[in-house]
């Protein structure tokens, strides 16, 4: 069967029929009266064909990246570096933003720890003040100073009262 070329109705200013006419190039049928509501023709390499932003016609137009999570490639045996990009949506704009940003962002937060536990061996804590120690049912290694005065853990004084010095030795 061959390809066939479609014919419109041409019209006076009246409204009048004055003939019939072949369809030109960039003429179209619109949504409204049964067509495609664009002129087609055959798009580029790599196009799709999506709605246009009017949402009035069909247009061929690039193809927006598509992330599918499940079927992506498992990455968690990987290293991450700083230079690592993740797709993240700040209020309706998607965009690209590095593990570093990421991470910024993360230490960035006030958020406090709540049931959590810090190992000393692989954790350091610093500018803790000394009210802000207290001892309940610990133990307590590392005393590097005592004297009447001041309770000394790792280089840090914990207590300077003596019944808080005798209180904090009776826990260790």
């Amino acid at each position: 069967m061959s390809s066939k070329v479609p014919v419109r109705t041409v019209f006076d200013d009246g409204g009048n029929a004055t003939g019939l006419a072949e369809y030109q190039a960039g003429e179209f049928v619109p949504l409204t009266h049964g067509g495609l509501g664009a002129s087609l023709s055959i798009g580029s390499a790599g196009q799709v064909l999506k709605v246009n932003s009017g949402a009035s016609a069909l247009e061929f137009g690039a193809v927006e990246a598509i992330i599918n999570i499940d079927t992506a490639t498992n990455l968690t045996a990987q290293t991450l570096a700083s230079t690592d990009q993740f797709m993240v949506s700040d209020g309706g704009t998607e965009g690209r933003a590095t593990l570093a940003q990421i991470s910024e962002a993360i230490k960035a937060t006030t958020t406090t720890l709540t049931n959590k536990t810090i190992s000393g061996g692989t954790n350091t804590l610093s500018a803790i003040p000394t009210s802000a120690i207290t001892f309940s049912g610990s133990t307590i290694t590392g005393i590097t100073s005592l004297d009447s005065t001041a309770l000394s853990v790792g280089g840090t004084t914990v207590a300077t009262q003596p019944f808080a010095i005798a209180q904090a030795i009776a826990l260790g």
